[in-house]
């Protein structure tokens, strides 16, 4: 049904209440718990033959680690536990997932903070978490007619709408209701038949008073004034039914959020979504990885200034430019200077040979280098010091390259979405062997790219991606 707000695909299975979707959080949820908890000291034990597992600070840090990173990534509600049936498969998926990310998890931390974690504790923990976290949910959905008989019995909607929606939402099975277990009493309307109306909420009160009402769905794609809607949900509203009403979607949007209260309906839509897993453990591993790295590059960093001194005495250590950033936030970023100090005035006279398209400045043998500069470039050194950007929080290691403002602003208005994340040290383009050879609309469709698609284990493969590109002397 083109236009609807959202329409379940006919191949998908039927959703449940939020009653069933609560409970089932809460359980399947503790199930993980005690697997997780169960796997890690049963690795410890079989790993040191012994169960004095508090003695062990390491161990205990780990496990509060662990615990912590977990319930991260249970709260948001897994998209299996909204089904009717969960199937098997379903549950083993799910629990390989967070099986993976726990194991990626670990083991950052321990490579990162050099814990020296027995890596037979960490290869039996995560196996008796696999084959616990399955058993334990397959138990539990064994014994789930039980626990929910109740609320997984016959549901009993009232369908208020036009003949044409009401055949179109039954054909599409539109808000997973209209399954072979669901009893369903349609309400035929005209919306521009006043007799239609006021028969149509004469019925919906005789059958709440006369019959089983679970929930009513109200379609208003049609135009519907405002009278008969208020009437519905005050009818709904005094005998405490459930209310759906679905809107026409005219606005040209695929996910939104509403939230209501009693004297505003907020419409949240966002074109790029960031859960806050992702969010957090990205900001966990920029202040980790970018702390570390100053501390063990700080010598280099006083070399680097000193080299720096000596070629171009005149000018300072550090070259300090405007960048924009999150949503059009301006910044200072920070880079070991590399270039003479008249640069940017310099900058107005060689556009001529710029070799980029668009609003960026590139050139081959930029006159403008410095000897140490070019080393620098080479080495890809000269980023070091945006470390210092990522500590503060207004870049990440990984997130599409600033832009100098000049040429932000210079972008074309569709390209800004590369500032709907936080910029990076490294991305698609920083990866690319020939970067210097991307034009700007293939840069701006590798950004662009990895807005989409954004994930941790993408963030991990593009950072190694880098390492590899420093050590073949890939910069320029």
């Amino acid at each position: 049904m083109n236009g609807m707000l959202k329409i379940i695909d006919k191949r998908e299975r039927p959703q449940v209440p939020d009653e069933v979707r609560i409970l089932r959080k809460l359980f399947y949820n503790l199930a993980g718990f005690i697997a997780i908890t169960l796997a890690y000291f049963a690795a410890y034990r079989f790993r040191f033959d012994k169960i004095n597992f508090f003695d062990e600070k390491l161990y205990v840090l780990t496990y509060g680690l662990i615990i912590l990173f977990w319930f991260v990534l249970v709260i948001k509600v897994s998209k299996e536990l909204n089904l009717k049936k969960i199937e098997v498969k379903d549950i083993v998926l799910n629990t390989l997932k967070r099986a993976t990310a726990i194991f990626i998890y670990i083991s950052c931390i321990d490579f990162i903070a050099k814990l020296g974690l027995s890596r037979v504790v960490i290869g039996v923990f995560i196996l008796i978490y696999i084959l616990a976290g399955i058993v334990l949910k397959i138990l539990l959905l064994k014994v789930e007619g039980i626990l929910f008989k109740s609320l997984l019995k016959d549901f009993y909607f009232v369908v208020i709408g036009t003949k044409e929606t009401i055949k179109l939402a039954k054909e599409s099975n539109l808000l997973g209701c209209c399954d072979k277990r669901s009893n369903i009493t349609t309400i035929e309307v005209n919306p521009k038949n006043e007799n239609s109306l006021s028969y149509a909420i004469e019925s919906l009160c005789y059958l709440i008073k006369n019959s089983v009402v679970d929930e009513v769905i109200l379609f208003s794609e049609f135009e519907l004034n405002s009278q008969f809607s208020k009437k519905v949900i005050e009818i709904c509203k005094a005998s405490g039914r459930r209310l759906k009403i679905v809107y026409r979607n005219e606005l040209g949007v695929e996910k939104a959020q509403l939230n209501v209260d009693e004297e505003n309906i907020i419409f949240d839509f966002q074109p790029v979504e960031t859960s806050f897993a992702y969010k957090f453990v990205k900001r966990l591993l920029d202040i980790v990885i970018s702390l570390i790295a100053l501390i063990l590059t700080a010598p280099l960093f006083l070399l680097i200034a000193v080299l720096i001194k000596l070629d171009s005495p005149k000018g300072p250590v550090f070259f300090v430019q405007e960048r924009v950033g999150l949503n059009g936030r301006r910044f200072k970023l920070i880079k070991f200077r590399t270039m003479v100090p008249n640069a940017e005035e310099l900058k107005e006279k060689l556009k001529q040979y710029n070799e980029m398209d668009g609003p960026v400045f590139k050139m081959t043998n930029d006159p403008r280098i410095t000897r140490v500069g070019r080393i620098l470039r080479k080495l890809s050194l000269d980023e070091l010091p945006q470390l210092i950007n990522v500590l503060k929080g207004e870049m990440s290691l990984v997130g599409p390259r600033p832009l100098e403002t000049k040429e932000a602003l210079g972008c074309e208005f569709e390209h800004h979405i590369r500032h709907s994340v936080k910029p990076g040290l490294t991305c698609i383009w920083q990866t690319t062997h020939n970067r210097n050879d991307v034009g700007y609309s293939e840069w701006m469709r590798m950004d662009y790219e990895y807005i989409i698609k954004k994930n941790l284990l993408l963030d991990l493969y593009l950072i190694f991606k880098t390492f590899l590109a420093i050590i073949k002397l890939n910069g320029k």
